[in-house]
């Protein structure tokens, strides 16, 4: 080897070095810096200048004040209304009620039908070419005379005693993209019902798995009853029932939804746990860091690409238990490697990065089930203030330039304190994401989707797993008929809970690919966002105000307040010809999606 080659052979290996000293250095890390701008707002809309000339839909709630189901039943139409932006009046069910012709639809929320005071300007108004719902079951009581003649106008032949109906499945499409559905098994659906025969010309929309009639829909003069064989649920999974029920009143009936898809992995990027898990290697023969780089993060991208998916992902810092301070970082070299390396894959296929603690301790002093999870739990709410700080700027100093927006409690427990904790450590962070609900029990956060006085969000998640149950897919027919909304969560060392020891690798895959094959099939109307992405569509849904002109050729929308798209579902038994400044996509049997970014719109019928 002659003595140039000897140089350049020197040289090589100096530049080398240095390329990899370079790489030990947390500057390497900040090479092609990404960011997390904030969507530009968009001009708002002035309001329609004839919109007091034409009035909101309006419906009328009977409701019994001495019964909690059916205040509970009234709360819940009255606020779905209201997120309707749709107008209505209540009347106690001993009122005399006038309605008015032009009422949508008239909302029964007391089983005690021989007791509404009003019941035959109810069925003269149904009788017209109205549509009456009933949202509890039939309730005959002693000394209170329920005639048979109202009894049939409701589709009704029989009533019998009480019985537990489990379980929901759907003969139509009364409930968009569930027909066909049948909800059985895990933590079904139940409800207390009659056990009634209805009339031969009632048609059942659901019943439950063993037949009994949980809604169904009863056709009287020129109008229609639809009625519901339950009692109000304390918890979320009737609204898609009642959301489903209001969008049968009268004709061409709509109403504006959020219309997104949002998808969480709780724990990722975080430490890669080390060595091997005896259920993953002898299933794959590859180490727990292998596993996760081989074979979980390779399909979790793949099924981004697949059903459409942009992923919100919450980073951990370390698994360690401490709740007192001072916190340091403790995970060393290669636990921040896999922060910015899975990090940046994330943020490549679409995703956006968020914060899920300096460690899993959920942010809640004693008394929220840490025995149970086997958690300590945290003494102050200045320990937890600097805990957040740490975990700040241990992401910041791997993602300089990038604004950490998302919050997700650990094991979705979340103190008061902790929540102040949060946002005086973190004050970009403008997106707390836990449950939109579940058992009190369990003492987690529960939340509304809901946009705060200071401008920050609630954006809860609504289902969880890779295998999940027939209650939580009702759970999201339900939401998605109810808001236009999907929101899931993974964890990546689920296969690793002891919830899931018989269950192996090839069934989670299974059981997340059919759930997510079942949602782009029914649903692929649902725009993929990460979550911060989904506040400008959570804006135009909060601010939104519309009104509707209904004539025989038409539908006219009149919209305002919003800067992006005003989303809308339609029910309607018309066809559409054309759409004129909007979109209408047929979303099921009867059903479309109507997207406009400007101010009025028409929908022409065949």
């Amino acid at each position: 080897m002659n003595k140039r080659n000897i140089v350049l052979l020197f040289v090589f290996a100096a530049l080398l070095g240095c390329f990899f000293q370079y790489t030990r250095l947390d500057s390497f890390l900040h090479l092609g810096a990404v960011q997390n701008q904030r969507t530009a707002e968009q001009t708002e809309q002035a309001p329609w200048q004839d919109a007091d000339t034409i009035e909101r839909d309006h419906y009328v709630i009977v409701y019994d004040p001495t019964d909690v189901p059916s205040m509970y039943s009234r709360h819940n139409v009255e606020r779905m209304l209201t997120e309707q932006k749709k107008s209505f009046e209540s009347y106690a069910f001993y009122d005399a009620v006038t309605i008015p012709a032009a009422t949508r639809g008239i909302i029964v929320t007391t089983g005690r039908l021989g007791m509404v005071a009003s019941m035959e300007n109810v069925l003269d108004y149904v009788r017209n070419g109205g549509t009456a719902l009933l949202t509890q079951h039939v309730d005959p009581r002693e000394g209170e005379p329920m005639g048979s003649d109202v009894l049939q106008a409701f589709g009704i032949a029989s009533v019998g005693g009480d019985v537990e109906a489990s379980g929901v499945q759907f003969l139509t499409n009364f409930v968009i993209g569930a027909k066909g559905q049948k909800f059985e098994k895990g933590s079904v659906y139940s409800t207390t019902a009659k056990d009634i025969t209805l009339t031969p010309n009632s048609e059942v929309e659901a019943e439950s798995v063993t037949g009994l009639p949980l809604v169904w829909g009863h056709g009287y003069g020129d109008g229609k009853i639809y009625a519901y064989n339950g009692v109000e649920r304390d918890d979320k999974t009737n609204e898609g029932f009642l959301a489903a029920m209001i969008a049968h009143c009268g004709t061409e009936a709509i109403y504006p939804v959020v219309g997104v898809k949002l998808f969480f992995i709780d724990d990722f990027p975080a430490p890669t746990p080390e060595g091997d898990f005896s259920k993953i290697y002898d299933e794959t023969g590859l180490s727990t860091a292998d596993f996760y780089r081989q074979e979980w993060w390779p399909w979790m991208l793949d099924n981004a690409k697949r059903f459409g998916i942009k992923y919100t992902g919450l980073i951990i810092e370390t698994y360690g238990d401490q709740v007192h301070g001072p916190f340091h970082e403790l995970s060393g070299r290669s636990a921040r490697d896999n922060v910015v390396i899975y990090g940046r894959e994330l943020l490549k296929a679409g995703g956006e990065l968020g914060l899920h603690g300096y460690n899993h301790q959920s942010l809640a002093v004693a008394g929220y089930n840490q025995d149970k999870l086997g958690y300590v739990p945290w003494d102050s709410e200045q320990d937890m203030i600097d805990a957040m700080k740490e975990l700040h700027r241990y992401v910041k100093s791997l993602y300089p330039d990038y604004e950490f927006r998302v919050y997700v409690p650990p094991s979705d427990i979340l103190s008061p304190e902790g929540y102040d904790a949060v946002k005086r450590a973190v004050p970009t962070v403008n997106i707390m994401a836990s449950l939109y609900d579940g058992l009190p029990s369990e003492k987690a956060f529960y939340q509304d989707y809901k946009r705060n006085a200071d401008g920050s969000y609630e954006i809860p998640r609504i289902s969880s797993g890779y295998v999940p149950d027939s209650f939580m897919r009702w759970s999201v027919y339900s939401l998605i008929n109810h808001l236009g909304i999907f929101s899931h969560f993974v964890h990546p060392d689920e296969m690793f809970y002891e919830e899931s020891k018989d269950k192996s690798w090839a069934d989670m895959k299974t059981g997340l690919t059919a759930f997510l094959d079942e949602m782009e099939t029914h649903f692929p109307w649902l725009t993929p966002v990460t979550a911060s992405e989904s506040t400008p569509y959570f804006d135009d849904f909060f601010d939104l105000d519309y009104r509707v002109v209904r004539q025989p050729e038409f539908l006219e929308i009149h919209a305002w307040n919003h800067r992006g798209e005003a989303r809308f579902l339609l029910r309607s038994d018309k066809v559409l010809d054309r759409a004129e400044n909007c979109t209408a996509d047929v979303v099921d049997d009867g059903a479309y999606l109507v997207r406009m970014t400007g101010d009025s719109a028409r929908l022409y019928w065949r």
